[in-house]
């Protein structure tokens, strides 16, 4: 069968779905047997052609339609801004369009994503908490930044699906904890978030029948949270988390999927297309490079004031997000039941129906921007999607952190550091992986003092 007539039969058995749930409910057992039967046959599909799935729905369907369990996917820029800014809004333990099934994975914690009242508030006031300013503390992240990349120059190599998400596990938790993780325990957390997917399934599979895959990864994690309890740097973390009722355990747990999720599968994937990008565009590379020489010398310790100066720089960055979104999706829960039109047909949805947000899509809508296919960094981003927007209680505390990294990695990859070739710059938009150049590989990488 063509993938276009599959991705459109499966919606038309949605439309069946969504009438049999309207009688049965959504978390009786019938519906949500029914409702996980269409996770996975949906999820099976994106998982190999996931931004072939999106448009063939959205150009056939319309902006709104349904996706794996029943959700309620919608595509557009308008759309999508007005479910992010949605308050209050009700989550599940949802990573976008993933269903977090085996809560053993996570040791029991829910996502800082998935929390809601007091509980988000808390997880909210942990992370404003850990993650400095990248102004004020340039020269400690340049320094750790010039380290990871030092070490990569002994390899003579900088890969960018390999390299650049262990970097970011070694920085942020010298930021975040004070503590310094061995190469094992580097490998182990990368471990964890390459296998995050092994989450989506129920637990008596990921935990029984996967064993072999999460058992190692569930051991670190146990590891790693109590070597979060002895740094420095714990006391005040757990004064803060006291204050919304935070026991320990939580506060470990939301910090640890914070630096690992958001700030490493994130910030790392966005790095990557930020370097692949430069390294397609020779003027755009060069303007860049020109923009560095410009505000920073190299001989000095890099302050903030050089990093604010990077305007070009920023808009990059900024462009790059909007093309290549690390984050594809946003989920929220419909607060009480009710009707929507889908496809020319009215449907009824359930209280607790996931609303997801494609972001991907939202972001090349030609309605929000003109020409979106084509990278353009004089944009307006004023009201860009990526990093779940801004001015409201689910924007991404992080975004300032992240931005100001690869800026970071930017001074001291074009101000320090040289490679003789690259292989060639390939994003896939095929296999559910973060939207980046993982196999671009910078050859004969070296400093240049």
């Amino acid at each position: 069968m063509a993938l276009k007539e599959q991705v459109i039969n499966g919606h038309k058995r949605q439309i069946w779905l969504a009438n049999i749930l309207a009688k049965v409910g959504n978390n009786s057992p019938i519906g949500k047997l029914l409702r996980l039967v269409f996770y996975y046959a949906d999820g099976i599909v994106i998982l190999r052609h996931w931004r072939d799935f999106l448009y063939i729905r959205k150009d056939n369907i319309g902006d709104k339609y349904f996706a794996v369990d029943q959700a309620i996917m919608h595509s557009s820029h308008s759309q999508v801004k007005k479910l992010m800014h949605t308050e209050p809004q009700l989550r599940g333990n949802d990573l976008g369009i993933i269903r977090i099934l085996a809560p053993s994975y996570l040791l029991n914690n829910p996502l800082s994503l998935g929390m809601n009242g007091n509980e988000h508030n808390g997880a909210r006031a942990l992370f404003s908490q850990a993650l400095p300013n990248p102004l004020e503390r340039s020269d400690i992240l340049g320094e750790l930044v010039n380290q990871c990349l030092a070490d990569a120059a002994k390899q003579k190599q900088l890969h960018i699906g390999n390299d650049l998400p262990r970097m970011m596990i070694r920085i942020l938790h010298q930021v975040v904890f004070n503590i310094s993780l061995s190469d094992e325990e580097i490998t182990a957390s990368n471990n964890f978030v390459k296998g995050l997917p092994l989450a989506s399934f129920p637990n008596f599979i990921s935990e029984k029948l996967l064993s072999s895959k999460t058992a190692p990864i569930i051991k670190h994690r146990q590891k790693l949270i109590k070597r979060y309890q002895q740094s420095s740097k714990w006391a005040a973390y757990l004064e803060t988390g006291s204050q919304y009722q935070l026991n320990p355990h939580q506060i470990a747990n939301s910090l640890f999927d914070m630096i690992h999720i958001a700030g490493t599968a994130g910030t790392s994937a966005l790095l990557g297309s930020v370097i692949g990008v430069l390294c397609q565009n020779n003027a755009l590379r060069n303007d860049v490079i020109t923009e560095i020489n410009t505000v920073w010398d190299g001989n000095e310790p890099l302050n903030g004031n050089a990093i604010a100066q990077l305007m070009l720089t920023q808009n990059v960055i900024l462009e790059t997000a909007r093309f290549y979104p690390p984050v594809r999706f946003v989920s929220q829960l419909a607060t009480e039941s009710g009707e929507i039109e889908i496809g020319g047909s009215k449907c009824p949805f359930q209280k607790g129906t996931r609303l997801l947000g494609s972001i991907f899509t939202a972001n090349h809508d030609s309605r929000r921007y003109d020409n979106p296919e084509n990278f353009d960094a004089t944009r307006d981003f004023s009201d860009i999607l990526s990093w779940n927007g801004k001015e409201h209680d689910r924007a991404c505390p992080g975004k300032g952190l992240s931005i100001g990294l690869i800026e970071i990695f930017c001074l001291y990859l074009f101000k320090k550091y040289q490679w003789n070739s690259t292989t060639p710059v390939k994003w896939d938009f095929n296999k559910v992986t973060a939207v980046t150049p993982n196999d671009l590989v910078l050859q004969g990488f070296s400093s240049k003092f």
